[in-house]
């Protein structure tokens, strides 16, 4: 075999820069293990959940036998897999999308009840400062009932009673910022 020259070397060089499609063996198992994780996201969705999912039949079948195997971990891990396999074959944008839009929804949810635990929390630490300044963030606050709710929970005597008050103060604050 001859030895090439820095010319030839130099073409061969740039016919790969020019070829677009060429992809690295490493980028495409990255592509492929990133579909495989969107398939197991896609299996721990409810059936809720997947509804508003755009999937195939192929992908609804392959998603229902995942439940199925859930206890074999060797055939799980190959289903996911294959999973991945049928997700390389269709266009995955608006699966993506769907995705992206039920966390969102489950994040959202996520601050409210934390919003909620926080004004709870702090209504059951400062008592009426802490009514007002939530009652004054939030217009449709039941700010008597709070009071009423907050005058309990200090005179209540046992910790089961001070839980029970707690928890109804946490109703009230859920039923008003979800109205």
């Amino acid at each position: 075999m001859k030895p090439q020259t820095e010319a030839q070397i130099s073409q061969q060089q740039n016919e790969i820069d020019d070829d677009q499609d060429w992809i690295s063996k490493s980028q495409l198992k990255r592509d492929s293990k990133e579909l495989q994780n969107l398939g197991k996201k896609l299996t721990s969705f409810s059936a809720d959940q997947l509804t508003k999912v755009p999937l195939n039949e192929t992908m609804k079948d392959a998603i229902e036998l995942a439940h199925k195997l859930s206890n074999k971990r060797g055939a799980l891990k190959r289903h996911f897999q294959f999973i991945g396999k049928v997700l390389r074959s269709i266009d995955v944008e608006p699966i993506l999308q769907a995705v992206e839009a039920i966390e969102d929804t489950d994040n959202s949810s996520k601050l409210i009840f934390k919003k909620m635990e926080y004004w709870r929390d702090r209504i059951v630490a400062e008592g009426d400062p802490a009514i007002n300044e939530c009652c004054d963030q939030h217009d449709n606050m039941d700010r008597q009932k709070l009071r009423q709710l907050s005058r309990n929970l200090k005179q209540a005597q046992t910790d089961e009673k001070k839980t029970r008050f707690a928890r109804q103060i946490f109703k009230e604050i859920q039923l008003s910022l979800n109205s």
